[in-house]
């Protein structure tokens, strides 16, 4: 069985400057710049990023150029998608927007181009190396790419019966929240949006201006997500599960990071929570109402279309999503999902959870990126059972 982390608070939770052998006693000051914002402050005209034809027949010669190589898809990156110099530092650009902007970018364009599923992966996977190049694989369900879809119609196989499908397979709402210790980045490539009134809509919101929000009116919230006593249940293959404490507020250099997900600490609609699990206290249960409460109050919903490549920052910007589809048949929608870290402007992480925020980009691990998705179950689908 994994060690688990120690219950003692995170040293860098409350301060940005502490040291590993003090702890702070106050929190970080309130934080400004763009990635600050609420509503409508944050419309599509600030972060879509629209391809031309041109742009679009680069990104096509490049899939076939990959194709024509006969290499794995592990193998694709700027040396393997060879695009043009243009082309190339537009993507870039998108990397210094989602790490000193507003922490969300859409290239919107590609669905043009018609690709095929596998065409459609090593569209996503190049493109995304020129916007982050290191991907993130989940040493647990051994994922680099997932398939976000309605898994609920698939006929379950017998070692399957007693396992639920994590939240990227299941069609209900999800709360807002970030994937903990996936990635720095969050990429989506809307494959399918699910047609007109399938529901399914995106909504994103800025954890900084709800930090700044309850730094001035309660930072008793702030407090108890920098504590790291909350506790959190990871699955595990064949095995009970294991519990972990952590915060779920953290700082870099005086930025905040929120690392918040309900599924670990409640249990989610297909993963119930293990009754072995310490229940939540009074203060954290409040902290989860209020953080959710404010993230619908600054919330913005994402302008999306098919064919859409989003790009939103795991560390500052939480997501959600509402319910979609029927419980009578599939839905269609499918979004492909990677998590990225970019070398150059990754956040430094606080040192006593380092090894957390890096595990998934450890070198050398096998990249598993699945044209089709055979296996929605993969013996718990995430560690922490979100999506």
């Amino acid at each position: 069985m994994p060690a688990t982390l120690s219950a003692k608070s995170s040293v860098e939770s409350l301060q940005s400057n502490a040291t590993t052998h003090t702890v702070p006693d106050k929190l970080g000051p309130a934080v400004a710049g763009p990635m600050v914002w609420e509503g409508t402050e944050l419309d599509a005209t600030k972060y879509v990023v629209n391809l031309d034809t041109h742009e679009v027949a680069n990104i096509r010669s490049a899939v076939i150029s990959f194709k024509l190589l006969g290499l794995p898809r592990s193998y694709i990156d700027k040396s393997t998608f060879p695009l043009k110099a243009e082309l190339a530092t537009k993507l870039s650009s998108i990397s210094k927007e989602l790490h000193q902007g507003f922490g969300v970018s859409v290239l919107r364009g590609l669905d043009v181009a018609r690709f095929n599923d596998e065409e459609a992966i090593i569209a996503f996977v190049g493109i995304s190396s020129y916007v982050a190049a290191l991907r993130a694989t989940d040493s647990y369900a051994n994922q680099t790419l997932s398939h976000v879809r309605d898994a609920t119609h698939d006929t379950v196989p017998h070692w399957a019966k007693d396992i639920g499908l994590a939240g990227s397979k299941i069609t209900s709402a999800m709360d807002f929240h970030s994937d903990r210790f996936s990635g720095d980045v969050l990429a989506l490539y809307v494959r399918d949006d699910g047609g007109a009134d399938n529901g399914g809509e995106q909504y994103l919101t800025s954890f900084w201006r709800i930090y700044n929000e309850l730094l001035e009116k309660d930072p008793a919230v702030l407090e108890t997500m920098a504590e790291a006593n909350w506790p959190f249940e990871l699955k595990q293959k064949d095995r009970e599960p294991y519990l972990e404490f952590g915060p779920t507020l953290f700082f870099s250099k005086g930025k905040p990071i929120c690392q918040l997900v309900k599924a670990p600490l409640l249990g989610s609609p297909r993963i119930e929570r293990s009754a072995s699990m310490p229940a939540l206290s009074k203060a954290q249960l409040h902290a989860l109402a209020a953080v959710e409460t404010l993230a619908k109050k600054f919330a913005t919903q994402l302008d999306r279309q098919q064919g859409d490549i989003q790009f939103v920052n795991n560390l500052a910007v939480l997501h959600a999503r509402a319910a979609y589809g029927t419980t009578k048949e599939r839905s269609s929608r499918h979004l492909l999902r990677m998590f990225l870290r970019d070398a150059e402007l990754a956040w430094e992480k606080p040192a006593s959870f380092r090894s957390n925020f890096d595990d998934p980009f450890a070198v050398g691990r096998k990249q598993n990126l699945p044209v089709v998705d055979s296996d929605p179950w993969r013996k718990i689908s995430g560690r922490e059972s979100h999506g």
